[in-house]
């Protein structure tokens, strides 16, 4: 018996698959497993419009994992379930799988993509194949969703990633379209899938958006020790902004990466920015460089 699936997501995973007859395209795969989340109520992944469409990196990396494990095999263009699924759902869950693989179990390959990207043609506009698969009318609103997003005043964002999975992070990064990311954490290091320095790095720009790490901004961990109460963080901050000065050199260099791809994201790990260091060097940079700064 395979090791047990350590979330239930990766058991739903499973369940999908194996309710879908056992053995899916991994394109299908990522399509089903997208329309399930859209259509049928589920919410255990999140996707971004990649190469083909709707695509889950976090759902990749949970196959690759259940594949090591014993229950699935990988090819480079398909998965096929190996092993039967534990029992991990429940009963309305167990019915409603029932209900969406029915519903679809004739959706496959382009008549499947044509279906995603008529109703969905936000996850088209960076597909390689979305002229080919829909028709005139379907892929004009593809380029029109695709203007929508474009920004044209120079912009200079924060945003934190909690409490958000790395797809619904970078969907944020591209309907506000950020073309750099600028990591202003001291160590980019996360357990959370997708948020260290080596991930963001290369898969970004994947996505068209750029990276760059600016440790210089960040604080080191010990300074961040026994931070209870908003004091705690008020003395915290106000030493950090003494601080700023001193970086004349990375700041200069926000300045620059700002006036070269127009509109970039500040980031750190907090949600609120009034608990994150990055508040203060958008702060700094308003006041005395007269940026504009939004807070995603």
């Amino acid at each position: 018996m395979p090791k047990a699936p350590k979330y239930y997501r990766q058991r739903f995973l499973l369940a999908l698959l194996e309710r879908s007859g056992g053995r899916l395209s991994k394109m299908d795969f990522q399509k089903l497993l997208f329309l399930s989340q859209k259509e049928a109520a589920f919410s255990y992944y999140d996707f971004v419009p990649y190469h083909y469409g709707c695509y889950s990196f976090q759902a990749q990396s949970d196959i690759e994992l259940l594949a090591s494990w014993g229950w699935l095999e990988e090819s480079p263009k398909s998965i096929n379930l190996l092993a039967k699924p534990p029992g991990c759902v429940n009963s309305h869950e167990s019915a409603a799988i029932d209900e969406f693989t029915e519903q679809f179990k004739g959706h496959r390959g382009s008549k499947l993509l044509t279906y995603i990207y008529e109703r969905y043609p936000y996850y088209a506009t960076r597909s390689k194949i979305a002229a080919e698969v829909v028709n005139e009318a379907a892929y004009e609103k593809v380029k029109a969703e695709l203007s929508r997003l474009k920004g044209n005043v120079n912009v200079m964002y924060t945003i934190g990633y909690e409490g958000l999975s790395f797809e619904g992070y970078v969907n944020q990064l591209l309907r506000h379209d950020v073309r750099l990311l600028c990591d202003v954490r001291h160590n980019p290091l996360s357990r959370k899938f997708g948020f260290s320095k080596g991930i963001l790095s290369r898969l970004l720009p994947k996505l068209g958006i750029h990276y760059v790490h600016v440790p210089d901004l960040g604080i080191r961990s010990e300074m961040r020790r026994e931070l209870n109460a908003p004091d705690d963080y008020a003395r915290l901050f106000d030493a950090y902004r003494k601080t700023l000065p001193q970086h004349e050199k990375s700041l200069r260099l926000l300045e620059t990466l700002l006036a070269q791809h127009e509109r970039i994201a500040l980031t750190c790990f907090e949600k609120d920015n009034a608990y994150c260091h990055r508040h203060c060097v958008s702060d700094f940079l308003a006041k005395e460089r007269s940026i504009r700064i939004r807070h995603l």
